[in-house]
């Protein structure tokens, strides 16, 4: 359940508010000053904040002056609460990094949309992956589950890069993030031809994503990531390696092998044909395919063509 904390010196507001966010789900803490909103903060962990401006023995703005400077409260969500209608308290509190404002008095329901509208603008941002800027994985979960329980047909192409830790290993982590935005980069370019805006694009993390597509346009949409995938990954390799066809590394083993130029392998699963039943079940399904593809040291798809469910 999502904690707020309250921090309120004034009691028939502070009691007011406990009710307002009970009643909507949320479980409250509250706080009658600064100081103690502030001991709260590191006691209770909550997950957004209601914070007023002017309180006895710490004020608004320095309790998140101070949570501000902390790295594991710069994204917690704070709301601060104002009698004043003017510019000047909420220049203030933006400045220091607040996420919104709201003026006494209020009413309830404007209040927690604001809430509501925060706390669901943080969680997709916090879900989203720093190098790739692509959803992560609460995004794709939510996205797959919703076509599920829609009972929409769609078919999820899962992506994983062969031979990318012995690159990685050898070249370095730099470059081994530049091969992992590459490889966001076919993906977006191959959507945008085939899908357009009926396909989701996500990034479960290190050398692994996912595509979500209508079924008709999931093998295009693999042939084309293949394409553009073998044409540019070798900008990677310097020319000793690309004419060798491999660099010498060593394996999770430590046994000095010879891998193999870098490819993709993908798996595809359909609705169609798999009856599936939730996230759990494509992710399962998925790897078992995965290992099937990477059989080829090529890069290359497997298409679920296995019809049964649970």
């Amino acid at each position: 359940m999502t904690k707020i904390l309250v921090i309120d010196d004034e009691p028939f507001l502070k009691e007011m508010l406990y009710d307002i966010f009970t009643m909507a789900g949320y479980e409250v803490v509250t706080a009658e000053n600064g100081k103690e909103g502030l001991d709260k903060i590191y006691s209770e962990n909550p997950d957004f904040v209601l914070l007023d401006c002017s309180m006895p023995i710490m004020d608004g703005f320095e309790v998140l002056a101070i949570i501000r400077k902390e790295a594991r409260f710069v994204n917690l969500p704070v709301i601060m609460l104002t009698a004043l209608a003017g510019d000047t308290e909420q220049i203030k509190g933006l400045s220091l990094g607040v996420d919104d404002y709201i003026t006494k008095p209020f009413k309830s329901s404007v209040l927690l949309t604001k809430v509501k509208n925060i706390l669901e603008r943080k969680k997709q941002s916090l879900d989203v992956n720093p190098l790739t800027s692509l959803p992560g994985n609460v995004s794709i979960q939510k996205y797959v589950e919703s076509k599920i329980s829609g009972k929409s047909d769609f078919a999820i192409l899962y992506f994983d890069l062969s031979n990318f830790k012995s690159f990685n290993d050898k070249y370095g982590f730099f470059a081994g993030d530049n091969v992992i935005r590459f490889t966001a980069g076919v993906l977006e370019k191959a959507v945008k031809e085939f899908a357009k805006s009926d396909s989701f694009i996500g990034h479960i993390g290190g050398d692994d994503f996912v595509i979500i597509s209508p079924i008709d346009l999931s093998i295009p949409i693999a042939e084309k990531v293949i394409a553009l995938f073998d044409l540019g990954i070798k900008d990677f390799y310097n020319k000793e390696d690309i004419e060798k066809g491999y660099i010498v590394s060593i394996d999770r083993n430590d046994n000095i092998q010879k891998f193999p130029i870098m490819s993709v392998s993908i798996s595809i699963i359909a609705t169609n044909i798999a009856d599936i039943v939730d996230f759990e079940d494509v992710a399962q399904r998925a790897s078992e395919l995965k290992k099937m593809a990477k059989k080829n040291n090529k890069s290359s798809y497997v298409f679920e063509r296995r019809k049964y469910g649970r």
